[in-house]
């Protein structure tokens, strides 16, 4: 790590008072010649550590992201997956490739990777989490093109490794919460705005993130009109958030409630669609329920 400036001044300081056949011009004001020319001796040691430093962050990074066989080295790899093509030995000799590269190809947009071990086998499982989509619209890699992926792995991955690549439905969040609000807009209004807002909560969650309560409260508490959430416990159906996922056999569990945060089995959350294994499940406007904040309303004096 580099130096400050102020300390790099100092020491030029001291190594110079410590010269004999510079001690006649010693003079304490920082506008004099010598120490003008100390001053700008050490700006530019100080600029030439500091791109060291720079320097050894950015090889440090790509000497982590291109030691084969590491996390890291298997979900760049898969990002840089292209279906339909075939891979093949690349000149070197030294690994496998594509004859050329075509980023349309690539399906694979959001990789995470966790190791996991079990009592039966004694090294451990690297589990790599996929996605396709963009940001914020997210979805599910087909089985058919998850066995292809799966045999690209299996054929690029060391000897001994063993690797699981899964896919699975986007987990199903479920805001089961109520809202005041001052009645100054309709419901209708109101719902859109709550909707978007939770949207974009949904938009910029980083892949295979934890989903945080108290993020889920703040996004509701910004929208405008809005006064207060609480979660009444003791309802019925009890209220809170809630997380719905899916299993690798496709089927849908029961919705979990959320204490303070949890990790998705997905990687990605998004609103239930209504329909087939979700048609149970509330989407957004339906888990909400609005309730107008007398305390808000205006009062007028006679």
């Amino acid at each position: 790590m580099s130096r400050t400036l102020k300390q790099i001044y100092a020491e030029a300081i001291s190594e110079r008072n410590r010269r004999l056949e510079l001690s006649e011009h010693s003079n304490d004001s920082k506008m004099s010649v010598m120490n003008g020319i100390a001053w700008m001796v050490a700006a530019m040691i100080y600029t030439f550590e500091s791109i060291l430093d720079v320097f050894a962050v950015d090889v440090s990074e790509t000497l982590s992201s291109r030691i084969n066989g590491t996390p890291r080295y298997y979900a760049n790899a898969l990002l840089g997956y292209q279906q339909g093509d075939e891979l093949v030995i690349r000149e070197d000799g030294l690994a496998f490739g594509y004859a050329s590269e075509d980023p349309s190809k690539r399906i694979v947009t959001q990789v995470s990777y966790t190791e996991s071990t079990d009592d039966t086998n004694v090294d451990s499982k690297l589990i790599l989490k996929v996605a396709t989509g963009s940001k914020g619209a997210l979805r599910q890699i087909g089985a058919a093109e998850l066995a292809q992926i799966t045999a690209y792995v299996n054929r690029i991955k060391f000897a001994g490794t063993r690797i699981e690549v899964i896919s699975r439905p986007g987990d199903v969040l479920i805001p089961r919460l109520t809202v005041y609000w001052d009645g100054a807009v309709p419901e209708s209004e109101l719902y859109d705005a709550l909707e978007e807002r939770l949207n974009e909560y949904v938009m910029g969650i980083d892949f295979d993130a934890g989903v945080y309560v108290s993020q889920v409260w703040e996004a509701l508490r910004s929208v405008e009109h809005v006064r207060d959430v609480w979660a009444d416990t003791s309802a019925e159906p009890r209220q809170g958030v809630f997380l719905a996922s899916y299993d690798n056999d496709g089927h849908l569990q029961p919705a979990q409630y959320v204490e303070r945060m949890i990790h998705t089995s997905s990687g990605y959350v998004r609103q239930s669609t209504g329909e087939g294994d979700e048609a149970e499940l509330p989407t957004f406007r339906q888990a909400l329920k609005l309730v107008i904040d007398k305390d808000a309303l205006p009062t007028l004096d006679r």
